[in-house]
């Protein structure tokens, strides 16, 4: 082989091992990718959720799927805006905290309680894994439907990427 031919090869390969080398996922880093998600659970029998899961940009309403080193850099905290579908219950949007392998999501719900005729407020507390994504919610509230005591009923619920 001639010298240029070498020294062509040589650069590919450091090109090469510079590329995977920053492509490669972090130590450490959450295995959970930004993307919609669905809720399944056997919470409700009325409606249901997407989760658009999108990168933290350091408040709880504030989420982006732009990465960007300056402007939005790459953490293991991740912001969830929760869609019902159908659209007759409410939103939420919050930041979900990673930590040793699973996010935990803290939420208060408007109408996590659903009664026959009328909703009651609710204090989610989501936790799953990062790399199953399967969890479970404890869902915590002052009073019950038709006047019945408060209490705190857990679910279990996997995401799907949708």
């Amino acid at each position: 082989m001639t010298r240029s031919i070498r020294t062509v090869i040589a650069l590919a390969g450091t090109v090469f091992g510079l590329t995977a080398t920053a492509l490669a996922p972090q130590a450490g880093a959450a295995p959970m990718r930004i993307g919609n998600y669905e809720v399944m659970t056997d919470r409700w029998n009325d409606h249901s959720f997407i989760w658009s899961v999108m990168h933290s940009c350091g408040a709880p309403d504030c989420g982006t799927y732009m990465e960007d080193p300056v402007i939005a850099p790459a953490t293991d905290t991740l912001n969830v805006r929760a869609i019902p579908r159908p659209l007759k219950s409410q939103a939420f949007q919050q930041s979900a905290f990673y930590a040793d392998g699973r996010y935990t999501l803290i939420v208060d719900v408007p109408d996590g309680v659903r009664c026959v005729g009328y909703n009651l407020p609710s204090h989610d507390v989501y936790n799953w894994d990062a790399a199953s994504l399967v969890g479970s919610v404890a869902s915590s509230y002052q009073s019950g439907c038709y006047g019945m005591p408060g209490s705190t009923d857990t679910y279990a619920f996997a995401l799907q990427r949708f």
